[in-house]
């Protein structure tokens, strides 16, 4: 169809129709005279301002402002400059984009100002929510700086705003630069080798040897081999002698982890190398004279170990030198966050993915109660950053135990983050409102906001509205409760 038959067949539209199709459209339309007194509104228009047509027709903008039905009006704009005009106008709780039009006729006057209407409450409150979180991501950003500088003078330790955790790497840095035997004590998970790489890092040795030994996985029929070494023919197979991991480690640290493992024949052995500063290969008649820091860890109680006859007390006494305990993750709660933009940061750039994790997410993992610690902990963050298909972490994509876990009502924390304690707030303020109401509309009402945004509190905040709606109404037989 050409552009001349098109504008005929336009032309042949009746009345009625070209209503009829200005009345389905999304936006609100607003059609004002050359003196801008109201002549034609859409029922977009009627239900996105609350009003009747009839109210506002053959009125003025300027009339209608200084009545209060209108905050702003683009339309004396437009008549001022004769140019399109775009405002922001207020209508109880919404906020309306205004965009004016003239429309001039064959003499080039001023004959209709046309005003598009659209509702951007919720655009605006999406804004809102992204300036919120651009916000909390400068603020911890900040807080890791701050933490980063303060942690200067320790040598580059981990990330911890713990008090505990502060003050424990502050002495351990005193303890680095010392000889002393070292016992570290904690939970599975909460970085015990961090603790000892760190004590090895920061001390004199530390451009020395630092080799590490797990205890519990070494088979006991070749602990004291390992350990100690060998000469040639000392058993069969014995070739050729072979140092041990203590003579690998001379003039630098050894560091045994789980030594609660460690037989009660080989720690005897142990506790001479302790005492005299010398190891003897088995097989051999000389003892080796050796230049050993020794770094123990375990996470079993080596006080009922030594009640119950399973380790060496002379043994104990000179492992516990200097010993630390590592608080467990559930009890340095706000040392989780931090941790998590760490490993965040770590794998997004191990992976090459831009993924950002949500604050219902973030809520839950901090009041998780984190069994495996830390290390529980960053294997969570690896899994989320790999399986999650969006570049949002959402709850959905948490395992199951994580997502059914409860969150307690009171925060653990000494003094839990803002955003937090306002979303806490704002969830039980919800649950109280809808336990007295009867419908989703009406707590909306009562709360003053669309109930669009309430919904979608709901959701963000998971409150089964379903069996809280109308908990405290007295109920009867025809009382029904809808959303």
């Amino acid at each position: 169809m050409s552009d001349a038959e098109v504008r005929e067949h336009s032309f042949k539209l009746k009345e009625q129709e070209w209503e009829e199709i200005f009345h389905s459209c999304f936006d609100g339309i607003w059609v004002a005279d050359h003196e801008g007194k109201t002549i034609w509104v859409n029922k977009a228009y009627e239900r996105l301002a609350g009003i009747e047509a009839k109210s506002v027709l053959g009125r003025s903008a300027q009339e209608l402002m200084e009545s209060g039905v209108l905050s702003y009006s683009a339309i004396p704009g437009v008549m001022k400059t004769h140019k399109p005009v775009t405002i922001i106008n207020k209508m109880g709780d919404k906020q309306l984009l205004v965009t004016g039009v003239p429309v001039f006729d064959e003499n080039h006057k001023l004959s209709r100002i046309v005003c598009n209407v659209r509702d951007i409450t919720q655009l605006t409150e999406l804004q809102k929510e992204i300036e919120k979180k651009r916000k909390l991501i400068h603020h911890y950003e900040m807080e890791i700086q701050k933490l980063q500088e303060q942690l200067q003078t320790l040598g580059n330790a981990p990330i911890m705003k713990n008090k505990t955790m502060v003050q424990l790497f502050e002495t351990a840095k005193r303890v680095a630069s010392t000889q002393s035997t070292v016992l570290i004590l904690g939970e599975s998970g909460v970085g015990k080798e961090v603790l000892a790489n760190w004590i090895h890092r920061m001390s004199p040795r530390s451009a020395q040897p630092y080799i590490k030994v797990n205890c519990s996985v070494l088979p006991e029929s070749l602990i004291e081999s390992e350990l100690f070494g060998y000469e040639k023919g000392a058993f069969t197979g014995a070739q050729s002698g072979k140092a041990g991991l203590f003579e690998a480690a001379d003039k630098g640290t050894i560091f045994l982890d789980e030594i609660g493992e460690l037989p009660l024949r080989m720690q005897a052995k142990l506790l001479r190398v302790l005492q005299e500063k010398e190891i003897q290969r088995i097989g051999a008649r000389q003892a080796i004279p050796v230049d050993v820091r020794v770094i123990a860890a375990t996470n079993r109680s080596l006080e009922k170990m030594v009640a119950d006859g399973l380790f060496r007390e002379d043994l104990y006494y000179r492992l516990n030198v200097v010993p630390f305990t590592i608080p467990p993750l559930r009890e340095r709660k706000e040392d989780i966050p931090l941790l998590i933009a760490q490993f965040l940061n770590e794998f997004r750039r191990i992976y090459n993915r831009e993924v950002e994790i949500s604050p219902v997410v973030l809520d839950k993992l901090v009041h998780y109660h984190w069994p495996g610690n830390v290390r529980e902990l960053k294997n969570i963050i690896e899994r989320l950053v790999v399986i999650t298909t969006k570049k949002e972490i959402t709850l959905e994509d948490l395992p199951e135990y994580l997502r059914m876990s409860p969150t307690p009502p009171d925060s653990l924390w000494e003094t839990p983050p803002l955003t937090i304690a306002l979303k806490h707030y704002e969830k039980q303020l919800i649950i109280k409102t809808l336990e007295k109401c009867r419908s989703i509309r009406q707590a909306a009402r009562l709360l003053k906001v669309d109930h669009s945004t309430l919904v979608r509190k709901i959701q963000q905040l998971e409150i089964d509205y379903k069996s809280i709606l109308g908990k405290n109404i007295p109920h009867n037989g025809n009382t029904s409760f809808k959303a």
